[in-house]
């Protein structure tokens, strides 16, 4: 069984944008990654990247 482990981490509003937006340029910017190297250079699948982004921005949703 492979379970999600979770961390808690404290960071600004401007942390999350910067997070946010350099995620965002990765899985959807002109410039993208290719999805044949997608994993190997981010750690993780664009799915998985993907619902990272989504989290990220709900909780910019939630300071601003």
């Amino acid at each position: 069984m492979n379970s999600v482990k979770r961390l808690t981490v404290e960071m600004t509003a401007d942390d999350l944008l910067a997070i946010n937006n350099a995620l965002n340029e990765v899985c959807h910017g002109p410039d993208a990654i290719p999805e044949w190297e997608f994993q190997t250079r981010i750690g993780l699948d664009r799915v998985m990247a993907k619902q990272t982004l989504g989290r990220i921005k709900a909780a910019l949703d939630q300071v601003r």
